[in-house]
């Protein structure tokens, strides 16, 4: 196999070049990759998630990671142990003197999103607190989103269907969170239909996330827009406005409008100029 890897090379990687192969060798090292088995995680999560994350995740010593994927092929570039200690002291993960704590599952058994109590409870924290947050699954997007503001954090796998999250505000780059949008963006069905009838058929992808439990929508969205080109579009069916992906687009250089279809059906329109 042409692909050299280091311990930051992602798992998307690895899986363009034999998904089949990859996983039943990962899962013969660790039960825990079990998980790429199910489509809808895999999707969700391999392509912001390391070596190095997947090892600490799963709690698997990264040279026994690396002898394994030797064995069926791969390349390793470097000295990945010293490449992952390196990473590691670059962004420490410093425990604070207290934690404010949220479980956010009870939220999603209701079907609704949890940002909005997440982002309102870090913006509360005190000096020296850290935010502890309970949850069903590692919550991948949120952690990049607080990366980004500056938060530092360790993830602890209690069982099947509890993960707990700790994050740290580094320095003082963690003053300045994410808003919390005050209102919806209005909706404008004439010029949503205007514009979606400025693109060919071969230009317009689909997507169908009404059925999706939460935080489904916004990772199956996510997991589309980086493939949206000049000229191209993604057409979602949703059950309501995504206001929290909103600011993600934006980053991405992406514009958006909706159209109301009916109670509980929006359509969502999201391209790239």
């Amino acid at each position: 196999m042409e692909l050299k890897i280091t311990a930051q090379t992602k798992i998307s990687q690895l899986l363009e070049v034999d998904r089949d192969l990859v996983i039943k060798t990962l899962v013969s090292l660790n039960k825990k990759f079990s998980k790429l088995k199910n489509p809808v995680l895999r999707n969700l999560l391999v392509k912001r998630v390391s070596i190095a994350d997947a090892c600490k995740i799963s709690k698997t010593e990264i040279a026994d990671f690396m002898s394994s994927m030797t064995e069926i092929g791969f390349k390793v570039a470097g000295d990945c142990v010293a490449d992952t200690e390196s990473n590691n002291v670059s962004v420490p993960f410093l425990e604070p003197l207290d934690y404010l704590e949220l479980d956010v599952r009870p939220i999603l058994a209701q079907d609704k999103d949890p940002l909005k109590e997440i982002l309102s409870s870090v913006k509360v924290l005190k000096t020296d607190q850290g935010l502890k947050l309970i949850n069903s699954f590692e919550p991948s997007p949120l952690i990049h989103l607080l990366a980004s503001k500056g938060f530092t954090h360790r993830v602890e796998h209690v069982d099947t269907d509890t993960v707990i999250t700790y994050f740290n505000k580094s320095g003082d780059t963690a003053t300045d969170v994410l808003t919390i949008p005050a209102r919806e963006p209005a909706i404008d069905d004439q010029q949503f239909d205007m514009l979606l009838a400025s693109f060919v058929p071969e230009q317009i992808s689909y997507l169908d996330v009404r059925e999706l439990e939460m935080p489904k929508p916004m990772l199956a969205i996510l997991e589309q827009t980086p493939n949206l080109t000049a000229g191209h579009a993604l057409f979602v069916h949703h059950k309501k406005i995504p206001v929290f992906l909103l600011p993600e687009l934006e980053k991405q250089g992406l514009q958006y409008i909706f159209k109301t279809f009916a109670p509980g059906n929006i359509n969502m329109l999201i391209y790239k100029k």
